[in-house]
């Protein structure tokens, strides 16, 4: 028997701070959150609960702790669907793109009629640039939406797809659904991007944010829209100049479209 233990790993091994991400925040807990913990200790095991607590967790931005909740609410049912969407799309929050794809991947197969399943996963697909599986959600997305809200959202995502795949006819067939007439709802920043994409913007007028509740916000969605537009008209320079914008107005770090600027910066070297 031998002496002593054995493990096999490498000579080179990552050092413990390249993997151990978890950090605490020390922001004091929302008076919704402190409710929902009082009712979990009264009943420890609903997954209802457990995944409101989530909810309540998220709107303070503390997503890893909300991830922890979502956690918590499968160990008691782990094909709970809903809970496998929302943490799917937590773990797109803190740049986990592979754990979100496999927990959305898993929550459309056990509920194939929710819309957000299906966005987020292409989204999932899209950060992870593997843009034929992103374009598959989408399609399945896109035959799931019957409102001009969500249709605007659905239209601007998968059409950088088709066009990241180089499906130039299939993505200008897309922008038909999208008219100056249409209600975005709360989607007014995608109608406005898909409205540049059809010639009835001009680039510029994309990032004039006068007026706006949230700026930082308003950078990251419109303006990686914008940054994706020059990429694929081959104005590299114009493009590198608006991501390197985007990531320096970072109090909305979670928007996707702040995460797909993080990407995209990444995969051309940090410019």
């Amino acid at each position: 028997m031998a002496k002593f233990a054995h493990l096999s790993v490498t000579k080179d091994r990552a050092d413990k701070e390249t993997q151990i991400l978890l950090k605490r925040s020390d922001l004091p807990l929302s008076a919704e959150v402190l409710e929902m913990e009082g009712k979990i200790k009264e009943d420890p095991k609903s997954v209802e609960l457990w995944m409101e607590k989530g909810l309540a967790l998220s709107k303070q931005m503390l997503f890893r702790e909300a991830i922890e909740a979502y956690s918590m609410a499968l160990s008691i049912n782990p094909f709970h669907a809903l809970t496998l969407r929302h943490r799917g799309h937590r773990f797109i929050s803190v740049r986990m793109f592979h754990e979100a794809a496999a927990d959305l991947e898993l929550s459309s197969r056990l509920d194939p009629t929710n819309w957000d399943t299906w966005y987020h996963l292409g989204l999932a697909y899209y950060l992870i640039r593997d843009f034929e599986r992103a374009e598959a959600a989408y399609k399945k997305c896109l035959e799931m939406t019957h409102s001009d809200e969500l249709v605007v959202a659905i239209v601007d995502w998968y059409w950088m797809t088709l066009m990241r795949l180089g499906k130039q006819e299939e993505a200008d067939e897309l922008l038909y659904l999208v008219t100056e007439d249409t209600d975005p709802g709360e989607n007014l920043s995608y109608k406005r991007r898909v409205l540049m994409y059809k010639g009835l913007i001009k680039p510029d007028e994309l990032i004039d944010f006068e007026g706006a509740e949230f700026p930082d916000l308003e950078m990251a969605t419109q303006g990686y829209g914008l940054a994706n537009y020059y990429y694929l008209k081959g104005e590299l320079e114009k493009s590198n100049k608006i991501l390197e914008e985007i990531l320096q107005k970072d109090a909305f770090w979670s928007a996707f479209g702040y995460q797909a600027a993080v990407v995209d910066y990444e995969a051309r070297g940090g410019i």
